[in-house]
């Protein structure tokens, strides 16, 4: 059982007499079982100022629920309607709007001997340049803005030891809107070939 006594009245309540009543009057386990249904904490003129547990969450939680109701005010206020778009009902692109094969070959030219001018064959490295290559060739290609078209873009490398190389590619398509582009370029030292494939998007 756990033994209580009170506070003198005649003495000053301050927080380490609080402390020391308790620490002197209250047996070690039934502090490990009971938790004070009272809080303190000092004012102004450092004097105990007693809380109930209870109100305090009661505080905590009308907090945390006004915070959330002001967090959806301010996302629903914040929200824009989102623009209805009619059906375009179009099959395929405008007579201008097609791959055009002459700008994407100058595209890939161009990004070829940019970066593998001087370039030596590394198998290391090689295959993390055929990727670089291929993002920057078809950042390139889509900056042509052609509109719903979605690009494919593939770069081979190879050491150059005057051997003969063969590329080639199948794809099922349509050969009045679909079109691919290739370019290869080589010197002492490395091959590449490049090749863009832009495919219509109904």
């Amino acid at each position: 059982m756990m033994r209580r006594r009170s506070i003198p009245q005649n003495q000053d309540l301050t927080i380490e007499a609080i402390q020391e009543h308790n620490t002197l009057h209250v047996q070690p386990q039934a502090l490990q079982r009971r938790r004070p249904s009272v809080a303190y904490s000092l004012d102004s003129n450092n004097a105990p100022n007693f809380l109930h547990r209870n109100s305090l969450r009661r505080n905590s939680l009308r907090a945390v629920q006004f915070s959330m109701a002001l967090r959806k005010h301010s996302v629903a206020k914040t929200e824009l309607p989102k623009p209805k778009v009619e059906n375009t009902y179009k099959l395929g692109p405008d007579q201008w709007g097609k791959f055009r094969q002459h700008q994407v070959e100058n595209v890939i030219k161009n990004v070829f001997e940019v970066h593998l001018k001087d370039s030596q064959y590394d198998s290391e490295k090689s295959g993390s340049l055929a990727c670089e290559l291929s993002a920057e060739i078809k950042t390139r290609v889509k900056a042509l803005e052609f509109k719903r078209y979605r690009i494919v873009v593939n770069v081979i490398l190879g050491q150059n030891k005057e051997q003969g190389v063969e590329v080639s590619s199948r794809c099922l398509w349509d050969a009045n809107t679909d079109n691919f582009t290739s370019y290869s370029y080589h010197n002492s030292s490395i091959f590449a070939t490049g090749m863009v494939y832009g495919v219509y998007f109904e």
